[in-house]
């Protein structure tokens, strides 16, 4: 990664991806709401959470989310609602309870992918259970895979710069292990582009490996880069701007050199724009993530907005790429 150029690394990645995954770039059509914006982790990299009594905090009722994602079904075909929040000390194992099978009894073929690995060390310490207590709750009402957020960098030298009141590296991976063995499905993520060097992304990359190959469970590898507008990062002059675009190339490149047929790698273009993606298309990715449909997250810190799946389409087969949807599962759905 320090020492080859980018487009030895990118042509080197494509061949691969062209070996084992012929030319399909897949998406799934989905919509994200976040239940909650509350959080009292105060990670320095996000510009999303507000802190309780903050005038624009909100926690949303099951009853709204599940409306929103009816009305998603029903004017734009979606077939996942992927969910997440922060860490708010103000909600109950019954809320998510509600929550979860309100959208169930909504939306009955809609995939529920929701929170984070975070998520689930914060709840379960707020309510005295297990991970594993946890986890099983959410999917007896109706949570069918867990995101793949909160991983951030797994090493804990980042870990303590850009998420210091987080889960450690360490126990994101032990949670995803539990969820798999529930039968609960996962993505993961890494975060880059901020206070990392190259030697801890090729850590992180080995460590989603090595889950992928314990359990099998792991639907997709996401590279997500890291926005710094209106984080406290940015602000402290810690991180000056955006990684640059050869960096992004780099670090998708070097996924599916590790990676190779284990998992497919994402071009998340809500994180590095539209153009970009078609260009990591040909760098080693295989796949778009999805529509993103009301996604807040990445847009409170500059990212674009959603996407339908004809732009989606159009991002693929601007590079000869043949886009397909999935659904959540990796099954393909229709060919565009």
């Amino acid at each position: 990664m320090r020492e080859a150029d980018m487009f030895t690394l990118a042509q080197a990645a494509h061949a691969v991806s062209q070996k084992f995954y012929g030319d399909v770039v897949t998406f799934v059509n989905n919509i994200v709401v976040n239940y909650s914006n509350v959080c009292v982790a105060k990670c320095p990299i996000c510009a999303f959470y507000r802190l309780p009594g903050s005038p624009d905090a909100y926690v949303r009722k099951p009853e709204e989310v599940a409306a929103a994602v009816r009305q998603a079904v029903e004017q734009r075909g979606v077939t996942e609602l992927h969910i997440n929040g922060g860490f708010n000390p103000f909600l109950t194992p019954e809320y998510f309870d509600q929550l979860f099978s309100a959208v169930k009894k909504a939306a009955p073929r809609v995939v529920i992918k929701g929170p984070t690995m975070a998520e689930v060390d914060y709840y379960a310490k707020l309510w005295h259970m297990s991970w594993r207590e946890v986890l099983s709750r959410w999917k007896d009402a109706g949570l069918d895979a867990i995101s793949g957020g909160g991983a951030e960098i797994f090493a804990e030298e980042v870990r303590r710069v850009v998420a210091p009141h987080k889960i450690s590296g360490e126990e994101w991976i032990r949670i995803a292990e539990v969820a798999h063995e529930l039968g609960i499905p996962s993505n993961a993520t890494m975060l880059y582009g901020h206070v990392e060097e190259d030697r801890h992304v090729v850590d992180h990359i080995f460590r989603v490996k090595e889950l992928q190959e314990k359990t099998g469970r792991v639907l997709l590898f996401i590279p997500v880069k890291y926005n710094p507008q209106n984080t406290e990062l940015y602000k402290r002059g810690v991180v000056k701007g955006p990684a640059p675009a050869t960096y992004d190339v780099k670090v998708v490149a070097i996924s599916r050199l590790i990676l190779l047929d284990r998992l497919k790698v994402a071009a998340y273009w809500l994180s590095v724009g539209k153009k970009l993606a078609s260009t990591l298309l040909l760098a080693g990715a295989n796949d778009l993530v999805g529509t993103m449909y009301n996604e807040a997250v990445l847009r409170s810190a500059g990212a674009p907005h959603s996407a339908t799946p004809e732009e989606l389409a159009a991002i693929a087969r601007e590079v000869g790429k043949r886009p397909a949807e999935r659904d959540t599962f990796h099954r393909i759905i229709r060919y565009i």
